[in-house]
């Protein structure tokens, strides 16, 4: 995936020349870059949260087969699973880019193609071992887009600590 070449927003912002030579950019073409972070980071985020949830709700079915979880209906613990680990957005920053609908797709799609959706829905249709492999399958998949949205992150910085210099020494282009 690091060393893709296609034309989706990810590829462009780890190409190295996403974030090279940025003071020759026009100020337009570093807004749009940043802005391409932020709707990244923020596709990311929400990719991970829905693989942190998945994997919470597996790893709770695991806890209630050995008798260390709470025990009932899934539906029924569910709020209770999903609200253990509860966290807002990361970097204190407020959410700031909405999320396109067909990218609540991808993510969702992307997440499929791991675990199937029946398996996540219904984990008790999983035996203990495809229970095991899907929480380890979610676990991977969790610290590769946390890895993904660090670059961004990275990337993002960049392009901010440019604008912030163009800022200082500028400050009317804040406005235009």
């Amino acid at each position: 995936m690091a060393g893709s070449t296609g034309n989706r927003r990810i590829d462009r912002i780890r190409r190295p020349e996403f974030v090279e030579g940025l003071s020759g950019l026009s100020l337009e073409d570093l807004r749009r870059r940043r802005d391409d972070c932020l709707a990244e980071r923020e596709y990311l985020s929400f990719l991970r949260r829905l693989v942190q949830g998945r994997a919470e709700i597996l790893r709770a079915e695991i806890a209630r087969r050995s008798g260390r979880g709470e025990q009932g209906p899934l539906v029924e613990r569910l709020a209770t699973i999903l609200s253990s680990g509860g966290q807002g957005p990361s970097r204190g920053e407020a959410v700031k880019v909405g999320i396109p609908e067909e990218e609540v797709l991808l993510a969702r799609r992307r997440l499929e193609r791991l675990v199937s959706d029946a398996g996540i829905s219904d984990p008790s249709a999983l035996d203990d071992e495809q229970l095991a492999r899907a929480v380890d399958l979610l676990v991977a998949e969790e610290h590769e887009v946390s890895q993904t949205r660090a670059e961004v992150i990275a990337a993002l910085d960049r392009l901010q600590d440019e604008l912030k210099r163009r800022y200082k020494e500028d400050p009317t282009q804040v406005l235009s």
